[in-house]
């Protein structure tokens, strides 16, 4: 019904202008869903959900608070056989000598094959997860999250072989990543598995 015809029925102008307002919501909803991807950000095309499963470490990160301080950091993603992974990331927090570990979901918000996926973990808002580089062999990847000044370097071992680090940083450059404020990661371990 128009917001002419709720009017003449007698509904009061505020349930109208309500469902109005709920319809936009949603339209905008909508169209976020299906333009997923911010405009400066290429993410591959190829990607295989079920290749990129297993553990990686994470060897270099853009530093935020959520992993400020962070040393051996990794994640084990499982592939659910949908497009979506489920995530296991860890880290140890060597001044209080603890592990962390976050459970999240990564789910595809444009067609499986583009390396496009939103981030929900329980009672968090989602965050962008764009694999924007991904080796052929799938033995490293670079990550970015709704803009460049989030980035992590995945690597499937705890370290790069130079050509291949080189190789990486060049993508990232080209990618809009500040390679300077990349923070590397120490993966030694300390008596504790990847995961």
């Amino acid at each position: 019904m128009s917001a002419a015809g709720l009017l003449r029925t007698g509904t009061p102008p505020h349930h109208w202008l309500f469902a109005m307002l709920c319809g936009l919501v949603f339209a905008c909803g909508l169209s976020a869903h299906t333009h997923p991807v911010p405009r400066d950000i290429a993410v591959i095309q190829n990607f295989d959900a079920a290749r990129y499963a297993g553990p990686w470490f994470v060897l270099a990160r853009i530093d935020h608070p959520a992993e400020q301080g962070l040393i051996q950091t990794g994640v084990y993603y499982r592939s659910n056989g949908d497009g979506s992974l489920a995530m296991v990331q860890r880290g140890l927090d060597p001044a209080r000598k603890q592990w962390t570990k976050r459970e999240s979901l990564a789910q595809p918000v444009g067609a499986a094959h583009q390396g496009a996926l939103k981030v929900s973990t329980q009672g968090a808002i989602s965050s962008d997860y764009n694999v924007v580089a991904l080796d052929t062999d799938y033995r490293w990847a670079l990550v970015l999250g709704a803009n460049t000044d989030r980035a992590w370097v995945l690597s499937r071992t705890p370290s790069l072989r130079p050509e291949d680090r080189s190789g990486l940083l060049q993508q990232a450059r080209a990618a809009g990543v500040n390679t300077e404020q990349l923070l590397w990661v120490p993966q030694e371990r300390q008596g504790a598995p990847l995961l």
